[in-house]
């Protein structure tokens, strides 16, 4: 599968919307088939493990690790989670880390398609950053109870310069929750956007934001490829 841009992208003029609040949401990014393709993968192709923060460092769990564990330790990790959550640290969700190398499936088709020379430059375009060289992918997938609390996604060491969301959720009712929340330097909310289907979000890595709260009620998993792209290589 050779991704494209959808033809009405590759030339519009998205450098000039981006640069008001540096940060653009662009719809039906992908040809539908393409991105149909993906999202099947994303839901019933893709193993998750769970990334997370406790202890004062992150920890990717895998599902043999956790299904290890017993109630009480579970229960332990469950608990220092949250305690880090209620001082807006931490983060619970699936996630997929994607390599170049590897299995030939539609993800690694994605990372590739996203560190071609011709999205590299579609970046450097759309951004202003003429530094970019590489773009970093992970798949990941939101459940009930899954949340990504306030922060910026600045990385000198990997030298982020616009992070990305491409989302693969049809149907999605922000009373779910999921949303991609902004905020003011202040912590004040500023406006958020809803998970979409063959939807790219980008924004820079300065903007302060979050993952909202997955609720109870969610129907089905919030699912997307995110990462950065970025001035160091991969």
């Amino acid at each position: 599968m050779e991704l494209r841009l959808s033809p009405e992208l590759v030339d519009a003029d998205i450098a000039s919307h981006y640069k008001l609040d540096k940060r653009v949401r662009l719809e039906n990014v992908l040809p539908l088939d393409q991105a149909s393709q993906l999202s099947d993968y994303l839901a019933n192709k893709t193993k998750y493990d769970i990334a997370t923060f406790f202890d004062q460092k992150p920890a990717n769990i895998s599902t043999e690790e956790l299904n290890k564990w017993g109630k009480d330790k579970a229960q332990e990790i469950q608990r220092k989670i949250n305690q880090n959550a209620a001082m807006g640290i931490g983060y619970v969700y699936g996630r997929h880390k994607i390599y170049t190398t590897g299995d030939d499936n539609p993800l690694t088709h994605t990372i590739k398609w996203l560190n071609s020379e011709a999205m590299l430059e579609w970046a450097r375009r759309l951004s202003g950053h003429q530094d970019i060289v590489s773009a970093s992918a992970q798949a990941t997938r939101y459940v009930p109870g899954n949340f990504l609390t306030r922060h910026n996604d600045i990385n000198e060491q990997e030298q982020r310069r616009v992070a990305y969301v491409l989302s693969f959720n049809q149907d999605w009712h922000p009373d779910w929750g999921g949303l991609l929340q902004f905020y003011e330097a202040n912590g004040t909310p500023r406006d958020a956007w809803s998970p979409g289907f063959n939807t790219l979000s980008l924004f820079d890595v300065s903007h302060i934001h979050s993952v909202t709260y997955i609720t109870q009620f969610a129907p089905k998993p919030r699912f997307s490829i995110t990462g950065w792209f970025r001035a160091a290589p991969l």
